[in-house]
């Protein structure tokens, strides 16, 4: 139906278009992208942990400018992730993925029988478009689950991988005797 063509009731959401998301309206609103050029943007790789409208200062010091204290008045602030949380949150994510799709999709033959007993009014136009506009956000939203779920999978797997070359680094690491030098 999303080509504007009767349904095949094949109960699929389309992917979005090409290999990357668009921005969400959260990203958009944070850094007041200008309305129009939002399709302009789109996420970083779910491996990257770049901002995708991040534009670097001109001047990384300019004169005069302070630099805001850190979150916790000017101190650093320790991030501790528990091994293998992000992981249940990514499979989290699939679940809630996995409820959300089929039930998304399953819109296509009740949109195709109202398109059908309505044929010739203004208003299975209308259905039309309102199902074609449905399924572009409900793919949009599976395509940003899958992306925020593969995301938190390879954020836990660095962790994982940081911790496991920490540990080994200090195994290596072996306390001399005051003795060894006499």
């Amino acid at each position: 139906m999303s080509d504007g063509s009767k349904a095949t009731g094949d109960d699929k959401l389309p992917e979005p278009d090409g290999a990357k998301l668009p921005l969400s309206p959260d990203e958009i609103e944070r850094h007041k992208v200008m309305p129009g050029w939002e399709g302009h943007y789109t996420a970083p790789p779910a491996d990257s942990t770049a901002d995708p409208l991040y534009r670097p200062p001109l001047s990384p010091n300019p004169p005069g400018l302070l630099q805001p204290p850190g979150p916790s008045g000017g101190r650093s602030v320790d991030l501790n992730i528990a091994p293998g949380v992000l992981k249940k949150a990514a499979g989290q994510l699939d679940d809630i993925r996995d409820r959300f799709y089929k039930p998304a999709a399953s819109l296509e033959e009740p949109a195709t029988k109202a398109v059908g007993a309505l044929e010739g009014l203004e208003s299975a136009r209308a259905i039309r478009l309102a199902h074609r506009q449905w399924e572009r956000q409900a793919g949009t939203v599976t395509g940003w689950l899958a992306h925020i779920s593969e995301s938190l999978r390879s954020s836990d797997g660095t962790y994982t991988k940081a911790d496991v070359a920490v540990g080994q680094t200090t195994g290596q690491v072996r306390l001399r005797s005051v003795l060894e030098d006499f």
